[in-house]
């Protein structure tokens, strides 16, 4: 058996183009992976990758610690996942929303990060949800109450 069985010019130009990333802002992906680990202060986490379908992934870190509740509940909103469900292997294939940015330089380059999660909203979802409205004031008139007047001189 040798490396290059297989390997031929059909079959290299065919194959992915290799690295991928997240741009920055929304990204529309599913989660591929989820390991139970140890962050490098010891503390145990959990390691979910995110997957798109252009070939990209990029992971996120909940670590058990301050934030990990709320980090929890954001990732469950997002995803689909009903709150409480500890059964990693059903959260995979679930779709959500990673939104990505600028992280730290490392080797030279700037490799994009999770900045926080969110639902996929469609616009079907967005015109039938309705809007909540402020509480109305009773002693403005209600035509005064839907203008908007801008004094601001720019």
């Amino acid at each position: 058996m040798s490396f290059f069985n297989g390997v031929n010019r059909q079959t290299v130009s065919e194959a992915p183009d290799g690295f991928r990333e997240f741009r920055i802002g929304d990204n529309h992906a599913y989660v591929s992976k989820v390991e139970e680990k140890l962050s490098n202060s010891r503390n145990p986490m959990l390691e979910i990758t995110f997957s798109d379908e252009e070939g990209a992934s990029i992971r996120y870190y909940i670590v058990d610690g301050e934030y990990k509740l709320s980090k929890l509940k954001q990732f469950y909103t997002a995803f689909g996942i009903p709150v409480g469900e500890t059964n990693t292997q059903r959260w995979i294939g679930k779709w959500g929303v990673v939104v990505c940015k600028a992280g730290e330089e490392y080797n030279g380059k700037v490799y994009n990060k999770v900045s926080f999660l969110r639902p996929i909203l469609d616009n079907k979802q967005q015109e039938s949800t309705p809007k909540q409205q402020a509480p109305r004031n009773e002693s403005v008139p209600q035509e005064q109450t839907n203008e908007f007047t801008d004094d601001i001189p720019f």
